[in-house]
Order: structure tokens, then C-alpha cells, then sequence
């Protein structure tokens, strides 16, 4: 189904078309979409998302991959939530565009630069940390020698890690 190849939960690995190989992530990848995310009662699927005004459905599979299906009407959405999901997707997906989904940490985004907060000119990355759900970007202004970190994606507090643990 859309040129998916089965890959354990930890394995990330997704045929590329256009790259014609195996890759974790590659320019043709996507973003995921901001819709809220229903859970589904399907053996393959865990969730579908839709975005009605872009008509992008994405749907996120149990194995881990999640790909996006272009210019499918809001008609076709309403229909999959009311069956069996994964048998109505092999009849209806080769007629839509399919993309994989980026997702972890690659999912993030992180822009160019930012603008400094003292003179508002463009700031330049001078160091990135990875965590498993968050960036965190060492930011800096080369014309008044201000530095400034953020963060993107989900940050946990210490807290929350903690309640993991146990």
C-alpha cells in the first residue's frame, strides 16, 4: 500500500519514489499536519488526520510510519471513518499523491535564523542539541555579540521525566 514496505517500531525506514532507495528522511519527506488525530479501530492503522482546506489526509499507521494523501475530498474522509480502513485505503490510494510524514525529532522545525531581541537583525545557529522530542538552537547576533537559546518541539520538565522513570 502506497509503496510502504513493513519496518519494526524502531526502524524508521521508508521506500522514497523519488529517491528510488531506503531512507530515514530525505527532501521529499513531509511535515506533519497540525489536524487533530482520531483513533481508528483497524488492525494496521492507529490514527487518521485530515486537513479539509489543504484536503490532506494523513494517516499513521501501527508500525510507525505516517504518510499523507493529497487532494482527497472531505467525501472520502467521512467515508473512512466509518469502515474498515485499511481495506478501503488499497482501493483508494493509488489515486491520490502519497507522501511519507517526517516524525521524532525530524518532525521539528527549526527555522534559518531567528531575530536577535536587541537589534532585531538576523541571528545565526551556533549550536543545535537533539533530544528525543525537542531541539534546542544556541542562537547568535555577529553585530552585538548577543547570545540566545530556545527550544523547539515538546519540552519536558524535569517532573515528567522523573513520572516516566517510575
Amino acid at each position: 500500500m502506497f509503496g510502504i514496505l513493513a519496518v519494526e517500531v524502531f526502524a524508521t525506514m521508508v521506500f522514497c519514489k523519488e529517491c528510488r532507495q531506503k531512507v530515514e528522511d530525505c527532501p521529499h519527506f513531509v511535515y506533519p499536519i497540525t489536524a487533530q488525530r482520531v483513533s481508528v479501530f483497524d488492525p494496521k492503522i492507529e490514527t487518521l488526520a485530515y486537513e479539509q482546506e489543504q484536503r490532506i489526509l494523513e494517516i499513521a499507521f501501527k508500525g510507525g510510519q505516517v504518510w499523507q494523501l493529497l487532494g482527497v475530498p472531505p467525501a472520502i474522509y467521512q467515508e473512512l471513518r466509518g469502515s474498515t480502513i485499511s481495506s478501503f485505503l488499497k482501493f483508494i490510494a493509488q489515486r491520490y499523491k502519497a507522501a511519507p510524514v517526517k516524525t521524532g525529532i525530524r518532525a521539528i522545525r527549526v527555522p534559518e535564523s531567528e531575530s536577535c531581541s536587541k537589534c532585531n537583525s538576523a541571528m545565526t545557529l551556533k549550536q543545535r542539541v537533539n533530544s528525543h522530542s525537542f531541539v534546542r538552537i544556541f542562537w547568535h547576533c555577529a553585530k552585538c555579540n548577543l547570545d540566545a537559546r530556545k527550544e523547539y518541539g515538546e519540552i519536558e520538565t524535569n517532573r515528567e521525566r522523573k513520572m516516566q522513570r517510575h
